[in-house]
């Protein structure tokens, strides 16, 4: 019986009724799906740093079984990972995927290195190598399906074996020097590692906009939530009945939508599996959460929004004469679980962090961005507050009293462009300090640069000159110092100045490193890895910026339409007391405008002290003033619509009695 008038009174409930009902689905569909991509490219990031940890060698606590070394070479500006190897005993360790140790002489390619090495001229390419492919790598061993990898049997006794590489300062695989080990590393480099702390970065922004869909959702129509629920209590339904039917239906909405959201990432992966990241696309199964964390995921986006609608409930089970008798306040609070959450995130990240760098970054994000997220009420009750003080005309002593006494219900509306103010300032002073050093990084591929040793330097210019005359090639050979953080007296820069077309280039290194004249390239291994993650930062803006945009635009909106309906009684009581319909569309008008501007501003602001950590650069640059036009257009759109959708709904309001339960 209380089930069939539960659901009468739930599609009595006219238009009021079907935006309950609909942005709960909407919601869970959308956070589901936006979460299963993070949490995707999160694991897809753990998985890369898991299978390449090898090839960074550590040297043995035990008695050693092999030698293991490795540099980065180039094909065209394509990177290929060498990774040299000799047995030192009988027992030498696996090669992960392959199931043995690769003997003297084999040389163990990727599938792509295979088809490259078939496809170019052998002096272009195969002949760097001592012999050809005997093996293919599998996907255990490597990166992404694109990746170029060779995996060289050595005797202990050569010279890549014995001779030591210049270390570079970040880029570890680049130059490897030669390492006695007992097993394979299972520590990641710091460049992969970099990437995931970036990701988590990444995540934390994106969760912000998340954050206020889901509360906007979870809050939807309390009011008219509570006034259902207190009708049946009045009719005399128990409170576990009660409970239990607010439960059931809480969870349905936002588990269908869950659902949805979760099947339409399973459709998407194999278009996201060809958004490049870090050089190349990803295996499938990479950017695919496992279903136990996928319904994990579901379960959890179900359970969060159904406690944050149930919170807003227990004044109805308790007083449920209360609801309809008064209207009550909505006071900002102060939320310990805000503190605990901030600081249990900031202490979780530098432990797991290996770059502090990114860390310093992290803390200012999760400070500034969810700081914002906890004292915005405050600021929106202060605002009211003020506005009824000082206010002159009587629209804005109503907007002043409505968002001092309901702040939570307002934040919710301007929650979502708040934040996406947050995100745009955090990106327009961030992002363009690396993109201005783009054409830099792009130069450093022109001519290939080798670190050598110095006190042989004059030596190995004469043969290289020798060499690269004998092959037909027209190339200068010049000399330069070693890059800073090496040592001037032991190391030398050797650059190679080819005339004709750039396959030039390949000609000259498979001339220099068939003759073993050539060293690890260490401006390119600086240039390219840099110039990926600009690249890369674009990308997971696009991820990050149009999120944020589009929760704006919805929370705007409906959060708007959310609140005249939650405030009906009000609404009517204003008119039936004689309030002009011109003083409630001016008062809603402000409602609206005067907290986004304060809170937007106060985020963008908020936004470019966090960006700054990461680095910074004048803020009249063509990125920034793109991004920052892009949020003005963004925050009038969002205003107008809202404005143009919520004034209909704010006329019906006040006169038509057909939706009231």
């Amino acid at each position: 019986m209380m089930r069939g008038l539960w659901l009468r009174l739930l599609r009595g409930g006219g238009r009021s009724a079907r935006l309950e009902v609909g942005l709960p689905l909407a919601a869970g569909a959308v956070i589901t799906l936006v979460l299963l991509l993070l949490l995707g490219l999160q694991q897809g990031l753990d998985n890369r740093a898991e299978r390449t940890a090898w090839r960074t060698p550590e040297k043995a606590t035990n008695a050693p079984t092999a030698i293991q070394s490795g540099f980065t070479d180039y094909v065209g500006e394509r990177p290929l990972a060498v990774i040299d190897l000799a047995a030192l005993g009988q027992n030498p360790p696996d090669i992960p995927g392959m199931g043995r140790f690769p003997a003297p002489g084999e040389v163990w390619a990727s599938p792509r290195l295979a088809e490259l090495m078939a496809d170019l001229p052998a002096d272009r390419l195969a002949d760097r190598f001592p012999g050809p492919v005997t093996a293919e790598l599998p996907q255990e061993t490597l990166e992404h399906p694109d990746e170029l990898v060779a995996v060289i049997g050595r005797h202990p006794a050569g010279p890549s074996m014995r001779d030591r590489r210049p270390p570079h300062q970040w880029n570890q695989v680049s130059s490897v020097t030669p390492t006695r080990i007992d097993g394979w590393s299972a520590t990641p480099d710091l460049y992969q590692t970099t990437y995931r702390d970036i990701a988590l970065l990444v995540i934390v922004l994106t969760a912000l906009p998340l954050a206020s869909l889901g509360g906007l959702a979870s809050r939807l129509m309390a009011g008219r939530r509570q006034r259902r629920l207190a009708t049946l209590r009045l009719l005399g339904a128990r409170t576990s009945q009660v409970v239990r039917l607010t439960i059931a239906e809480l969870a349905t909405f936002a588990g269908i939508g869950a659902v949805c959201g979760a099947v339409l990432h399973r459709v998407l992966v194999p278009l996201i599996a060809r958004v490049p990241i870090k050089g190349g696309e990803w295996f499938p199964a990479d950017v695919r959460p496992g279903v136990p964390l996928s319904l994990v995921t579901v379960a959890a986006v179900v359970g969060v929004l159904t406690l944050g609608a149930l919170t807003g409930l227990r004044v109805a089970v308790r007083d449920p004469l209360g609801t309809y008798r008064r209207a009550r306040r909505d006071p900002a609070r102060a939320r310990l679980w805000s503190v605990v959450f901030i600081g249990a995130a900031v202490v979780l990240f530098w432990l797991r962090s290996s770059n502090p760098f990114v860390s310093v970054g992290f803390t200012a994000v999760v400070i500034l961005g969810w700081g914002l997220v906890s004292t915005g009420p405050w600021i929106v009750a202060g605002l009211g507050r003020l506005l009824a003080w000082r206010a002159r005309r009587p629209a804005t002593f109503l907007a002043g009293r409505r968002l001092s006494d309901s702040p939570r219900s307002a934040w919710r509306t301007v929650g979502g462009l708040t934040l996406a103010c947050f995100i745009a300032g955090f990106v327009a002073i961030s992002l363009p300090a690396g993109l201005g050093n783009v054409g830099a990084y792009a130069s450093r591929a022109e001519r290939p640069e080798a670190v050598v040793p110095a006190a042989s330097l004059d030596a190995t210019v004469r043969e290289a000159e020798s060499v690269l005359r004998a092959e037909g090639i027209h190339a200068g050979v010049e000399t330069a110092a070693a890059p800073s953080w090496l040592d001037g007296d032991k190391w030398a820069t050797l650059t190679l100045d080819t005339q004709g077309p750039d396959t030039e280039q390949d000609r000259a290194r498979t001339a220099m490193i068939e003759n073993g004249l050539w060293g690890p390239e260490m401006s390119l291994a600086e240039a390219l890895p840099n110039m990926w993650l600009l690249r890369d930062g674009v990308v997971m803006g696009f991820l990050v910026l149009p999120t944020a945009a589009l929760v704006a635009l919805a929370s705007m909106i409906i959060g708007a339409i959310a609140r005249i309906f939650d405030q009906r009684d009000t609404l009517i009581a204003l008119r039936l007391a004689g309030t002009p319909q011109t003083v409630l569309l001016a008062a809603q008008r402000r409602e609206m405008i005067l907290p986004s501007a304060l809170l937007g501003g106060v985020a963008a602001i908020a936004g470019l002290a966090a960006g700054a950590t990461i680095g910074s650069a004048g803020l009249l640059n063509p990125y920034s003033t793109g991004i920052f036009a892009g949020l003005l257009t963004l925050g009038a759109i969002a205003l107008l619509l809202a404005d143009r959708t919520a004034r209909p709904v704010l006329e019906r309001a006040g006169t038509d009695l057909s939706e009231r339960e």
